[in-house]
């Protein structure tokens, strides 16, 4: 459904993307993590037809981004990182004013009260938007992106500034989408948030650094680097063979080192998190670069 192909955006001397290039499958939840000023956003507009890009080509629901960026518009979902609604409309209006732009205006009623059930704002629908929570014009957002029922949604950090309980509703329904066949790519800073994803790209400094699931992403670091548990004292001093990272973790320390350097005394072999991994993957690739 989501095919890149040696994707690349340039704005003057700064390359925001550098030739990325993977496949998001139908059904998927596919997430691109990485920290702000990665080039996610921009990957993303690039993909929804909103950006030109300078090099390569995407197909996105069958559509080529650089021939038929309005087309590829047409076939997706979109919502935005900043709960993109119309504040004095009410929900029910944001969602019908939403529909009306991409289905005939017979099929605008059944398609908003759909969306009202399937996502669960029936209770709120006659409330203006500027009234509600952070989760629930999250929701909204969601729904908007959905109510046509496109084959393909992106999802620009969705769930930024909510509280845990309000990005669990959001994910829940992220799946629930998926399992009816829906394609999601679904930008995200939160290393917990991407564990639930069935595949994610690290993106850093505008490139893809790996893809796979997280399960792999974990075992690729694994293979190449050791996670380590130190003391609180441990100075993480520069003459340390095969040091990556040292930084903090409550009482203790975290260290990386290469997979073929020795544990100094006192360090302890841990499994990498998600973050773990990320870390690890990310400086190995600008130690490469």
């Amino acid at each position: 459904m989501i095919e890149v192909m040696g994707l690349s955006r340039t704005f003057g001397k700064l390359v925001a993307v550098d030739g990325v290039a993977f496949e998001v499958h139908a059904g998927e939840v596919f997430g691109l993590l990485g920290p702000n000023g990665a080039g996610k956003t921009t990957l993303i507009r690039m993909l929804t037809g909103v950006l030109a890009p300078s090099q390569g080509d995407a197909r996105v629901a069958g559509r080529s981004v650089v021939r038929e960026p309005e087309k590829v518009k047409g076939r997706i979902g979109y919502a935005t990182q900043d709960a993109s609604v119309y504040p004095y409309l009410t929900v029910r209006e944001n969602l019908a004013f939403r529909a009306a732009l991409y289905l005939p205006k017979s099929e605008v009623p059944a398609a908003v009260e759909t969306s009202l059930r399937r996502f669960g704002l029936e209770p709120i629908q006659d409330r203006l938007a500027r009234t509600l929570s952070g989760g629930w014009r999250q929701r909204l957002s969601l729904a908007q992106a959905m109510v046509h029922r496109p084959g393909v949604v992106f999802l620009d950090e969705p769930t930024t500034g909510l509280d845990p309980l309000a990005r669990r509703a959001i994910w829940d329904q992220i799946y629930a989408e998926a399992g009816e066949g829906v394609t999601a790519l679904v930008t995200t800073h939160y290393m917990d948030e991407a564990e639930r994803c069935h595949r994610v790209g690290l993106l850093y400094s505008g490139r893809l650094v790996e893809v796979g699931a997280p399960a792999e992403i974990k075992a690729k670091a694994k293979a190449r680097h050791r996670f380590l548990i130190a003391p609180r004292d441990f100075d993480g001093r520069s003459d340390l063979g095969g040091l990556v990272d040292v930084w903090q973790a409550g009482d203790r320390k975290k260290v990386i080192l290469r997979r073929d350097a020795p544990v100094p005394p006192g360090l302890h072999e841990i499994e990498p998190t998600l973050e773990d991994a990320f870390i690890s993957l990310t400086k190995e690739a600008v130690h490469a670069s």
